[in-house]
């Protein structure tokens, strides 16, 4: 029988974290999660949560007003694992930030989780194809 895909969300908020979590669940695929500033501050643990489960998909909370724009650059840049897709969310406010545009904002609207449900699947479908 086959494992499935990992999805690994790093998100300050273990609230948020925790539902985001439920919902990716029902769809199949296993979840982990870790909280931002811990990695942040122990990259090491960041490499070893990648080594451990190697996640096909990563969502990731980003915020132009903490480390969390540079710690997606470091992990983007590091080898880890199977090389995950990376899925952006964000719950702050975004003017100017090129990167935050990107994101998913789940402050947005009510249909932001599946929106985000839907691109991590999506993600999880193309990196098992490559």
């Amino acid at each position: 029988m086959q494992q499935p895909d990992v999805v690994a969300i790093i998100h300050e908020d273990e609230a948020v974290a925790r539902s985001l979590a439920e919902e990716i669940e029902a769809t199949g695929l296993r979840v982990v999660t870790a909280a931002l500033g811990s990695l942040v501050a122990a990259p090491e643990a960041a490499l070893a949560l990648f080594a451990r489960h190697d996640p096909r998909v990563v969502v990731y909370d980003v915020s132009p007003h903490d480390e969390s724009v540079p710690f997606l650059t470091f992990l983007r840049k590091t080898k880890i694992g199977s090389r995950p897709a990376f899925v952006l969310t964000t719950t702050a406010a975004h003017d100017h930030e090129p990167l935050l545009r990107e994101a998913i904002d789940l402050r947005s609207c009510p249909h932001a989780v599946d929106a985000l449900v839907s691109a991590v699947t999506r993600a999880a479908s193309a990196r098992r194809a490559a």
